[in-house]
This record gives C-alpha cells, structure tokens and sequence, in this order.
C-alpha cells in the first residue's frame, strides 16, 4: 500500500487563517471541547449524579412563556414541511423595526447578525488589516482580541484595576487618552456591563470615552450583550442613544443572554454612519439568522416585560449569593450588576478553584488575562435558587 503524499496545505491559507491556526487566545468556551463527553468523564471520575453549568452567561430561567407557545405553534403546525423548506426572511424587516422602536433609532441602522459572535467577526474584517492596532480592557470578552488577531492586529491592554473593582476610574480614563494619543487604536473594544465583571461603566464615562475616540479617528464598539439587565422598567439603558450624536460608534446586543435564547443565534449590531453599515453587509451573509430565530426573537420583543422579571429574580439570587460568600473568610467577589460574577478563593489559584469545585459536579469558567491577579478568578453564572443553594454548600465545603 502506497504511503499517502503529504501536501503542506497550511501554505495555501491566507495569512489570517494562519494566524488564527497558531495564535490562540484562551476564553470561556472552547471550538473543539466537546463539553457533553467531559460532563460524562466528570461524573464518572467523581460519581455525581448531575453536573450544574455555571461557565455560560446565560439565562437559566430560559425564555418567556410566550416565546415557548410560539415554539409550539410553529412546532405543531400542518405545514411545518413548508414552513422549514422555505428560505428565511433575510431582510428582517419587522424585527429591525421593533428593535428601532425600542432604542428610539432609525431601523436602517440596525444590522442583525447569527449571534454576536458573528458580529464581532463582521467588524473586524470590516477595519482590520495586518499591524493595525486595537485597545482592548484586561479583563473583557476575549472575542475581541480573538478576531481582530486573526485580522493581523496587534492588541493594547487597558489594565483594569482589582483594588477598584475592575472598573473605569478617572486613573484608567486618563491612561486610556494616553493610548489614544501614542499608540492610535483604529477600534477600541468595550463590553458594557463589562464581561467576566458583569459591571457596567457609568454614563459620562460612555460618552467621554467615545468624545475622545473621535478627536483620535478611532470608532468604539461597545458589546451590550448584558445591557438588559442594567436596563430600566420602561427605558432601556443602552449607548444606542448616542447614535444620534456619534459617527464613531457601533453597539452590540443579543437575545442570547437575559431574553433566554441562546440557541436562536439572533445579535444585532446598530450603528448611524452608513459606511460602516454597507461594510458590515458586505461581510454578512444574505441570510443572517433562520425564519424560525427570526419570528421568535420578535416573540420576544413583544414581550420584553420578562425581562423585569429576569431582573427581580437576579437580583434577589446575586444577594443571597453574596450574603452567603461574605461568611466564607477565604472566598472575595466582584460586585456585578448581571448575572455574572468574578470570584476568588484565597487559598486557591483560579485552575485550582475550577478543578475544586468540578469534582462537586459544578463547571465554571476561567477568567481570560495573562495577569497573576486575573489568573486567581473564576467567573460564575447566577442560576436557579436550587443551583446557588448547592454552590454555596461546596463553597463553604471547600479545603485546600
């Protein structure tokens, strides 16, 4: 039998493909883990029953009942054999509309993407090119980098500081102007409320940061992807209303996170300037979600009062949590105004922490940042009562 001949196929990848093939960039989750097997190993390894995820970001509650009976609906329909043969609305023009609505902006500014993910990715291509530079927080999502390395970018840190909760002081702002001066960034990344901090910056901050982005040529995206849970009652509480004013800046949000879906990969992106736009469409393709995310996600639009109720539920869970973790002396947290939240073991470093609690059938996630003092978190989701119940059993349980 002949040996087969070996191609060095890697010379035939563009640049960024290359890149991204040997240019890692640790996150949250993993293309090629395959967390279904490794909860099987976990619960043989340490004989658990079941195994509680904390490590994603999302709703646990789920969705609002009326999102589920349209899932039905749809489900239980005669016609579903058209209806899923057919393709997808791919100008979307109803749910970019009620998102319009709701953030008091035209609808053409609107952009719908297959989660943020995607999005992140759009942008990136959009402006990146090889040596451009890119400022991005310590910690935040580690996407961000991700995609703009895979661009050929190179990244600039904004070191958040422990001591101040990890959140922008006048300190950090001042340090930000100093980038922006020396180093020129083409984009700053932001998520707000900030991801694995689940904190949100203030609004003055917002808007000085994104005045003085313009006076640099530097356009700010700023990730929303926790946004409804800092949102009020009746108004949303979202850098979209300074669209009106900036050219430079484009936000982000999903239904991935508070809205409880998750697996319709619905993001959206808004922005005023209709360069950017046309630029995004170019990257995205002609059909950017299913017919199936698209008639939900409006589902879910119409009845966005859940959310008050994903809030009241979140914040009665995050303070009997922190009421439990301040009667552990070995174990700190980061105040958060979401779902997630950093936490440290005083005794553990963060790889420690994570194995610790996996043994009690509990997977969270790892803090991404080459700091030491990053390396000692774990980032957590806020889920059901029963499940924090648990967690804070092995809380109190743990030894080194």
């Amino acid at each position: 039998m002949k040996a087969k001949v070996r191609v060095k196929t890697h010379t035939f990848f563009n640049p960024g493909t290359q890149r991204a093939l040997y240019e890692k960039v640790g996150g949250y989750i993993n293309k090629e883990f395959y967390i279904q097997e490794y909860i099987k190993i976990l619960q043989a390894k340490y004989k658990l029953d079941r195994v509680y995820r904390f490590d994603l970001g999302q709703n646990n509650d789920g969705c609002a009942v009326e999102v589920e009976e349209r899932f039905k609906e749809l489900v239980e329909q005669k016609d579903i054999r058209q209806y899923i043969k057919n393709y997808p609305e791919f100008i979307c023009r109803d749910l970019r509309r009620k998102i319009a609505d709701l953030h008091q902006i035209q609808s053409d500014w609107v952009i719908l993407s297959a989660g943020l993910d995607q999005m992140i990715s759009m942008i990136a291509a959009s402006f990146l090119s090889l040596n451009d530079r890119i400022m991005v927080t310590s910690p935040s999502f580690f996407l961000f980098e991700e995609y703009s390395i895979r661009r050929g970018a190179i990244p600039i840190y904004l070191q958040l500081n422990e001591e101040d909760g990890f959140n922008w002081t006048d300190d950090i702002y001042y340090e930000y102007r100093q980038v922006l001066r020396k180093l020129r960034p083409k984009l700053i990344w932001i998520a707000n409320p900030n991801n694995p901090t689940g904190a949100s910056i203030p609004g003055h901050f917002l808007k000085r940061i994104i005045e003085a982005a313009v006076n640099h040529y530097a356009f700010v995206i700023l990730d929303e992807a926790y946004g409804e849970y800092v949102d009020g009652k009746d108004k949303i509480n979202s850098t979209s209303s300074f669209l009106h004013e900036f050219q430079n800046l484009i936000v982000l949000r999903t239904f991935s996170k508070a809205y409880g879906l998750a697996n319709l990969r619905v993001g959206y992106a808004m922005c005023s300037n209709e360069n950017i736009l046309g630029a995004l469409k170019i990257h995205r393709g002609y059909f950017p979600i299913t017919q199936f995310s698209y008639d939900l996600a409006g589902v879910a639009l119409d009845n966005s009062g859940y959310l008050e109720t994903v809030r009241r539920r979140v914040e009665k869970r995050k303070e009997f949590l922190i009421g439990e973790i301040e009667r552990i002396p070995t174990i700190s947290y980061v105040n958060t105004d979401t779902n997630i939240m950093m936490l440290k073991h005083h005794k553990f470093s963060g790889n420690d922490f994570i194995n610790a609690v996996e043994k009690e059938g509990i997977i969270v996630a790892k803090v991404p940042g080459d700091s030491d003092t990053l390396k000692n978190y774990i980032r957590t989701t806020l889920g059901s009562e029963e499940e924090i119940q648990y967690f804070v059993e092995v809380l109190k349980n743990l030894k080194k």
